[in-house]
């Protein structure tokens, strides 16, 4: 197989991204992208909020607080300011997961909002990322995939009246923005690290574990919305150097993980090789230490994208070791919980190949296991 090959073999830095005309017109665009140096409490909040609910109220009033319709000023006003796309991308979801006890306003008005969301002129960068050469902007790119790929598969009608081609272009350039690495500072990077040269995301001025670990639970989420509407996932996700990229991304984080993490990180080790807790204390949305990417590496293994072997060393994955303990940053907040299923339960989406879809174009029915983690 072609995608296993070039991974099998290491394919050369050359092959880390995207073609050259493509790369240098999405790095132009990058440069003149809208920025917001406001919203990121609101969304916290409405992260916090939406995590769990299964109550039409809630999304409701997160509704009534987008900022369509709600006027300036309005305390949790949000959609208009930074990382407002992760917000949006749970409101879909959770939205869609009580589908059936939304009236039909809710419904009308669910879709004017996230037709909205997804046009590229209200997506924001935050003040810094991609100049201050520690500070990616790779965590805003996913959160707009994630919620490009959601509405296109779950609110069909959304996406047609905005375009299919359209979304699908914006889902691809969102997609290489974020895992490609010659973007400058504005993605990833390949670099020495003590485990030899390395595919990851700066942020917040290191070599960050936790956030290379939350792009891989981000395209997880992508990808499971393809797997919950039984639709074929297209070709540029299964891109050689995408692939390769992914492999790359996740051996670093194994490289930094203990020998009994494996899938989910539980622990890191500092520059000094001694055992630190894997979160970034400096901002308030710092993770335990655990960062579940490993989720997204199971589900391409039981695919059969990765051979097992070419991703975990003792050829098994653990699920995760949780410290539920930890208090720090911003782990109370039920969206990231949500997100990172910090709930001790293991919700794990099956789907056939989906780098070979082109041969039979049908997706298997997601088989959902909900599994408690004693580990």
């Amino acid at each position: 197989m072609a995608v296993l090959a070039a991974i099998t073999n290491q394919a050369e830095p050359a092959a880390s991204s995207p073609s050259e005309s493509v790369s240098s017109i999405i790095t132009l665009e990058a440069n003149s992208m809208s920025r917001a140096g406001y919203g990121a409490v609101e969304a916290n909040y409405w992260m916090d909020q939406l995590g769990f609910t299964r109550d039409p109220a809630v999304i409701q009033d997160a509704m009534d607080r987008y900022y369509m319709f709600a006027p300036e000023g309005m305390p949790r006003r949000w959609g208009d300011g930074w990382l407002s796309k992760f917000v949006a991308s749970l409101l879909a979801i959770r939205a869609w997961d009580i589908r059936d006890k939304l009236t039909e306003p809710q419904k009308s008005q669910l879709n004017e909002i996230l037709t909205d969301a997804i046009r590229e002129e209200t997506f924001r960068l935050d003040m810094t990322c991609g100049i201050d050469p520690w500070n990616s902007c790779s965590e805003d790119f996913v959160s707009y995939l994630a919620l490009l790929s959601r509405v296109k598969n779950l609110y069909p009608t959304v996406a047609e009246k905005a375009g299919i081609g359209y979304v699908s272009s914006l889902e691809r350039k969102y997609l290489e923005l974020t895992f490609s690495t010659d973007k400058g500072y504005y993605s990833l990077v390949r670099e020495q690290t003590q485990d030899g040269m390395r595919v990851l995301m700066h942020n917040h001025g290191e070599q960050s574990a936790v956030y290379t670990g939350l792009l891989l639970i981000y395209l997880n989420h992508t990808l499971r919305a393809y797997s919950l509407a039984n639709n074929p996932l297209p070709d540029y996700f299964c891109q050689d150097w995408l692939m390769a990229n992914i492999r790359d991304m996740f051996e670093w984080l194994q490289s930094v993980s203990t020998s009994d993490g494996l899938s989910f990180l539980n622990s890191c080790l500092n520059a000094e090789g001694n055992l630190v807790s894997c979160s970034d204390m400096k901002v308030a949305n710092a993770v335990p230490r655990v960062v579940p990417a490993g989720r997204l590496m199971v589900n391409l293994v039981t695919s059969g994208v990765f051979k097992t072997e070419e991703i975990f060393s003792l050829h098994e994955y653990h699920y995760r070791f949780f410290d539920i303990t930890y208090n720090g940053g911003n782990i109370s907040n039920n969206g990231r919980r949500a997100d990172y299923n910090l709930d001790n339960q293991e919700f794990e989406v099956l789907w056939e190949n989906p780098c070979h879809l082109s041969s039979h174009h049908s997706l298997r029915q997601p088989r959902r296991h909900l599994r408690s983690v004693d580990k």
